[in-house]
């Protein structure tokens, strides 16, 4: 029978909205908990990472949105590999450049994780850019369901949510890269429930290259944040969003 995290357990602290722990083994912060830690996230929360990164909590189950980003990342990926004149635009190249794709080593290959060399960060790429045979800027590809959100004033699509900016940003410190390219696939919403039958084209495929993030402050306060909550065997407070996984937690049954 596989462990489950919930052992780890030593109090669920109603008071102080806390829940202590024991373990042994961290797990990373990846680029997708950085904007929860901060506070910077509409979809997590700074309990809830903590619980997914103590191995409390297994996250989120898949669900058709999750789903469809998982299928069409390698659909898009090849979109914007078969047109190299597209990226040398968006990277504002002159011409003479070779620019293509690099993929990312299989996550089954790579334990899961692209950048073992360091002990606190961590998680996986979508892909880099690769100008003239060089990596030169990391690839974040996403699905939204929602382009108006994305549009800036100049009728563009660079208002990046704050989350996936420090995402990409992270990776591109760890991959020490000063760029990013946002390749954004736009799904109407019964695109989600048959993923397989979209086709991005240019009216609902935009790539999008901006300038990473300085990471300095935001990774230090993550792991200012790190050290005190997970090395230190508690979570932050619960709030009302964290009532879906407090109830999972308060619903483990220890086996006699």
């Amino acid at each position: 029978m596989a462990f489950d995290g919930r052992a780890s357990i030593v109090e669920i602290d109603e008071e102080e909205k806390t829940v202590i722990f024991d373990i042994y083994r961290f797990k990373k912060i990846t680029g997708t908990k950085v904007g929860p830690i901060l506070g910077l996230s509409e979809f997590s929360t700074p309990f809830k990472v903590a619980c997914e990164l103590a191995g409390l909590y297994p996250g989120d189950k898949a669900n058709k949105y999750i789903d469809a980003g998982n299928i069409l990342e390698p659909v898009l990926r090849d979109y914007l590999a078969a047109r190299p004149a597209l990226i040398s635009q968006c990277l504002g190249l002159e011409e003479g450049h070779k620019v293509g794709i690099e993929e990312p080593v299989p996550r089954e290959q790579c334990g899961y994780d692209h950048f073992h060399n360091n002990k606190v960060f961590g998680g996986l790429v979508d892909g880099y850019i690769q100008v003239d045979g060089v990596r030169d800027t990391i690839l974040e590809i996403k699905t939204s369901h929602d382009m108006e959100k994305w549009k800036d004033e100049n009728g563009g699509y660079s208002n990046i949510p704050m989350s996936y900016m420090l995402q990409a940003s992270l990776y591109a410190e760890l991959s020490n890269l000063d760029r990013i390219v946002f390749l954004v696939g736009f799904l109407e919403e019964k695109d989600y429930d048959r993923p397989k039958q979209w086709i991005p084209n240019p009216d609902n495929t935009k790539v999008i290259a901006v300038p990473k993030l300085d990471m300095t402050d935001y990774m230090k306060q993550c792991e200012d944040w790190y050290n005190e909550y997970i090395k230190g065997g508690y979570t932050p407070e619960w709030t009302d969003k964290d009532a879906d996984v407090l109830k999972y937690l308060k619903a483990y049954k220890p086996k006699r």
